[in-house]
């Protein structure tokens, strides 16, 4: 059977703290020799997903914004997609979010009636998102490009304001660093069914991987058939209480290419 490896990017695939996909690029260049896909499953954005996927030279599917919505480079699968699509660019989109110009009116509707203060990207410049998140200046520009969801950097999270979002059709995601207000329909897990469904009609059988280091990840490893969690920089794993989800010892990438060996290693047959 074909292999597919589902992978999440900062803190799995790339460094939690540099972003550098350095470590991993080798085991990423191993999998694609042997012809398996790596399809990204982030919160990132498009743009920030094509910024690794053509530095690393994937050209595989691709999971945005926490499950928002599936990016399949047109002419991907030869067989029609029998899900409602649009086109962008190159791209055939399956959208599972809502627009981000919803949800950040939401988000300032809820500051303005309970008096939070809730710093998120559409609020900064490039210039003080790069301090907050780390990132250069090109990358916190990429970063802000989003399509189907908002991203909070700073200030306290209510119930209140998360009783808001549920009211809007939106939820409150935390991820590594920060946490991200996407549709509720958003969701990795179904998109990465879907996607897992398309290969199985394009191939028939297949196996797939996962591979994730945080609570958001969660959803995305449930959904595929040989899941994996890599160490946090703190050494502990994400509590995720399922026993079916595979520890593996390493860090981030060290992790992550633990369990590419272990792709690399399965049979291709089955």
């Amino acid at each position: 059977m074909r292999r597919v490896l589902f992978s999440d990017l900062d803190g799995t695939l790339l460094d939690l703290k540099s972003y550098s996909f350095a470590r991993t690029l080798k085991s990423v260049g191993a999998l694609k020799s042997q012809g398996i896909p790596i399809v990204f499953c982030s919160s990132k954005s498009r743009v920030e997903q094509e910024f690794y996927r053509d530095s690393m030279e994937v050209k595989d599917p691709f999971i945005v914004e926490n499950g928002s919505a599936i990016f399949i480079p047109r002419g991907y699968f030869s067989q029609k997609i029998p899900y409602n699509t649009y086109v962008i660019d190159d791209y055939e989109v399956i959208a599972l979010g809502k627009p981000v110009g919803f949800i950040r009116d939401v988000i300032s509707k809820a500051r303005e009636s309970m008096g939070l203060s809730l710093l998120c990207y559409f609020d900064l410049p490039a210039e003080e998102v790069s301090m907050y998140t780390g990132l250069d200046l090109r990358s916190s520009r990429r970063a802000m490009e989003r399509e189907f969801s908002e991203t909070i950097l700073k200030g306290r999270v209510t119930e209140g304001f998360n009783d808001y979002l549920k009211k809007n059709g939106l939820r409150n995601i935390p991820g590594s660093k920060f946490q991200t207000v996407v549709s509720d329909k958003a969701d990795k897990g179904k998109a990465v069914d879907i996607l897992i469904s398309l290969y199985e009609k394009e191939w028939g059988g297949i196996i797939s991987y996962g591979a994730g280091d945080s609570i958001n990840d969660f959803e995305m490893l449930q959904s595929v058939h040989d899941p994996y969690l890599v160490q946090r920089p703190t050494g502990l794993w994400a509590d995720l209480e399922d026993d079916t989800i595979k520890k593996v010892n390493g860090i981030g990438p060290s992790g992550w290419n633990k369990v590419a060996q272990i792709i690399l290693e399965a049979p291709a047959h089955g």
